[in-house]
């Protein structure tokens, strides 16, 4: 392994790098021309035929490892990637779910709303007891409208035992012209 020291002029500083030798093809050549048999280095920095196929295989070890690695890493990137994909789906599809439910309650809540209405209005003229009477002469009733009306029905229906709870609690004339003598009822 050597040392070697590198300059970057544009940040005035200096870096080390180390370095593990490695045969250049023009090493290779004069290996196979040397007649190295012991397999001695030629030179510093060279290497001898002995020690080259060890230095490959370490160069070939290393790198499967690291390739090995990486695709550990990879691996586990895909499965992360499709777990996350996954989550997706579940939520396109939650979100597509809750947006059909969202029309559907929003038809719902429209429906509701108009048997609300409908309910009111059903509970007000339920409320009302209102009885029409016609035929009466004009003013026949004189100043006490409520009262004529309460004793005309006891008259008429001969209910003499009615409870407290009847009562009349508003009466009048109803804003019509008055008929002609001998007009239809």
């Amino acid at each position: 392994m050597g040392r070697h020291r590198q300059t970057d002029a544009s940040q005035g500083t200096t870096m080390e790098q180390y370095s593990t030798p490695v045969a250049q093809p023009q090493q290779l050549a004069g290996l196979e021309g040397s007649g190295d048999a012991a397999g001695a280095p030629l030179s510093a920095g060279e290497l001898s035929r002995a020690e080259l196929p060890v230095a490959i295989q370490d160069s070939q070890v290393a790198l499967e490892g690291k390739i090995e690695t990486v695709a550990v890493e990879v691996n586990l990137l895909r499965v992360d990637l499709s777990k996350v994909l996954e989550k997706g789906k579940v939520a396109e599809g939650s979100i597509v779910e809750l947006q059909s439910e969202k029309g559907t309650l929003w038809t719902q809540m429209a429906q509701a709303t108009s048997t609300v209405g409908r309910l009111e209005d059903a509970e007000g003229r339920s409320r009302w007891n209102n009885v029409r009477l016609l035929g009466f002469p004009e003013h026949a009733e004189g100043s006490a409208v409520e009262s004529f009306v309460e004793n005309w029905i006891k008259d008429v229906l001969q209910l003499a035992g009615l409870s407290r709870v009847f009562f009349v609690e508003c009466a009048h004339r109803a804003l019509v012209a008055p008929l002609w003598p001998g007009a239809p009822l």
